[in-house]
């Protein structure tokens, strides 16, 4: 797909540059092997913003690629729930699990917080999302880190947010939309049964250490597991726990405070 926008924007260019100048056939023809491109790639049942590289969010475009999932309405939300909560921007934020960055970057762009980190298991999310805080001139206020979970990362934080991997391997995994799981990353989705409650309850505890005091936690869950996993942050410490539900009422996000 870049090969084909880089070369459409040359040719636009030489026109800019004289309107009436002549182009060759190779040149027309980039427009029909662009199409031709996309009609396949649809045909094979490509979602459309892997093939725009391309996706709007919170009143942005971000840059995406197969290395990071699309983002849906249900994180719109998260970001919603946390712009509403915040009243002051805070100091410092964490995205566990950044992705393309839309969290990070949205919330940034709203001003929730000065600055933010966000980490990954994926270098080329990583990427992915370095060249949309560029894009949106967010750079110089992020920094990204390549981590599982928290294990490479120094607290502490005002705020943390996450959208995990939170799709059990086995035992939702005919919930999930057959399209998703043919082209969006895996390990941005699934994680093992045998592994799942282990995983979590890690990572929890995690977020309650680089917490600061008066500190805020919000996720991003399946509607089967948060409000086991409500129980899971109140067994660990976690103050002024409630579960909220997605548009489509079911329930969805996780929501959290450390009060000392």
């Amino acid at each position: 797909m870049h090969r084909f926008l880089r070369e459409v924007e040359d040719i636009l260019i030489k026109l800019s540059r004289n309107p009436a100048i002549e182009l060759d056939d190779s040149e027309y023809s980039v427009p029909e092997k662009l199409l031709t491109y996309m009609r396949a790639e649809l045909l094979k049942g490509v979602p459309f913003s892997y093939i725009l590289e391309m996706s709007e969010f919170y009143n942005n475009q971000f840059y995406i690629t197969p290395d990071v999932l699309i983002p849906r309405s249900e994180t719109e939300q998260l970001v919603e729930l946390v712009v509403n909560k915040v009243t002051h921007p805070v100091e410092r934020m964490l995205d566990v699990g950044v992705g393309s960055g839309v969290i990070l970057l949205s919330l940034l762009a709203q001003n929730v917080a000065k600055k933010g980190v966000g980490v990954d298991v994926s270098q080329k999310a990583i990427e992915v999302a370095t060249i949309n805080a560029r894009r949106l001139r967010l750079l110089d206020r992020t920094e990204f880190k390549l981590s599982d979970r928290l294990f490479s990362v120094e607290g502490p934080f005002d705020l943390i947010v996450s959208n995990p991997p939170y799709i059990r391997a086995s035992s939702h995994y005919e919930l999930v939309h057959q399209q998703v799981k043919t082209h969006e990353p895996h390990l941005a989705l699934f994680l093992e049964d045998h592994a799942y409650d282990e995983w979590f309850g890690i990572f929890f505890r995690q977020v309650y250490d680089h917490l600061k005091s008066e500190g805020f936690f919000v996720m991003e869950g399946h509607e089967l597991e948060v409000e086991k996993q409500s129980q899971m942050l109140g067994e660990i410490g976690f103050s002024n726990i409630r579960v909220e539900k997605d548009l489509l009422g079911s329930p969805r996000f996780l929501i959290a405070s450390r009060l000392h």
